[in-house]
């Protein structure tokens, strides 16, 4: 076995030192090959070999589709990025800057995007992710091309807890949601009754439908904008903000088959926002319909950048005491997404997801123009 590069202790700390240690490793390498080195090779056998790797180690795009007004379905097909993927981990993606279009002078690349993984299957070796239209780089998915290479990196993060045979309740918005359609099976094939709340801004927003109504026992469709209509005779509507919802569930008034006391787990998923005014709404004003104090994890989906845990510290993140609420240390949260509800600082969340604000704002405004005065195919 050997172990070359930041593994190795002689050659930890930098890239420097990483490509010096290839550079010294590799001969002693070659050297236990002995003679069949100096062989010549099969040239049909190495191209053979390159394709299959190449297969495994280059996605490619295989279909790009528009899932609903503002969000587009991307199908990739990555055997090793698909091979160990579990429900709730994210991935890396992002075009590459030599095959990016070039429109007036400006070149349509994207910034790395975190993505939760909506649905993978390992023996198709295909990757499924829902790009929500909401930055530039976002609304950049809506020009990418079925057959070309894409970077793709992951799976990353940590993975959903599953429990077996519980009650749960999932509260999401659509950032959230696009999670869910993986995590929803998982928690179905465990055993679990689930509840669901999925809150859109307006009907044009949902996606997935029929998948989410697979796996959920019972939906509650939250719209602040309009009305989602039920599929499903046992599911609900509501009109307005998703804590009302809550509420007025809990309360009896919506007639649903769950009772908030009997609940054994809770997912929040989604904005930071969300996940803040949902903590506060499980300890005040819900407090006593959660008899049980159920556990819950809510999402902390910090500005990332690498999603190597702990090289660029874009998405750096405070947790608290609880009890003191006072700060008591920092974790990269692209290593750990969803954390327990009281544990994540969500102020010092909003702030470090302000902080590109006004150039993300800039060049939303740009390629706005671009797609004005411009042609360019979407989706």
């Amino acid at each position: 076995v050997s172990f070359i590069g930041d593994t190795h202790p002689s050659f930890n700390g930098s890239v420097v030192k990483a490509v010096a240690s290839g550079l010294r490793t590799y001969p002693k390498i070659v050297a236990a090959f002995g003679a069949r080195t100096e062989q010549p090779g099969d040239d049909m056998e190495y191209a053979a070999f390159r394709e299959h790797m190449q297969d495994l180690f280059q996605p490619r795009l295989i279909s790009v589709t528009r899932c609903a007004a503002n969000a587009v379905e991307l199908v990739i097909h990555a055997p090793m990025a698909a091979k160990r993927f579990r429900p709730g981990q994210i991935y890396r993606l992002q075009n590459y800057e030599r095959l990016a279009p070039v429109v007036a002078g400006t070149r349509l690349q994207t910034e790395t995007l975190a993505i939760t993984g909506s649905k993978v299957d390992p023996h198709q070796g295909t990757v499924t992710l829902i790009v929500l239209e909401r930055g530039a780089s976002s609304r950049l998915a809506a020009i990418f091309r079925p057959g070309e290479p894409i970077a793709l990196m992951g799976p990353s993060g940590t993975a959903a807890h599953v429990p077996h045979n519980q009650t749960l309740l999932i509260v999401a918005d659509r950032i959230g949601a696009t999670g869910v359609r993986a995590l929803g099976p998982a928690l179905r094939a465990a055993g679990n009754k689930l509840l669901f709340f999925i809150s859109f801004r307006n009907p044009g927003e949902v996606f997935c439908r029929d998948e989410f109504e697979q796996c959920c026992d019972e939906i509650v469709w939250v719209c602040l904008d309009g009305e989602i209509k039920p599929g499903r005779v046992q599911d609900r509507s509501y009109t307005g903000d998703v804590r009302d919802a809550l509420k007025a569930y809990a309360n009896g008034k919506l007639g649903g088959a769950f009772r908030f006391e009997d609940l054994d787990r809770l997912y929040f998923m989604g904005g930071g926002c969300l996940v803040q005014r949902l903590r506060d709404l499980k300890h005040n004003e819900l407090k006593d319909k959660f008899a049980k104090n159920p556990p819950a994890t809510g999402s902390v989906y910090g500005s990332m950048q690498c999603m190597l845990k702990g090289v660029c510290s874009q998405c750096l993140q405070w947790q608290v005491d609880p009890a003191t609420g006072k700060r008591t240390k920092a974790v990269f949260a692209c290593s750990w997404q969803d954390q327990p509800l009281d544990m994540p600082d969500y102020d010092s969340l909003q702030e470090r997801l302000a902080q590109n604000r006004l150039s993300e704002h800039l060049s939303n405004l740009w390629l706005e123009h671009l797609f004005a005065t411009n042609k360019i195919a979407r989706v």
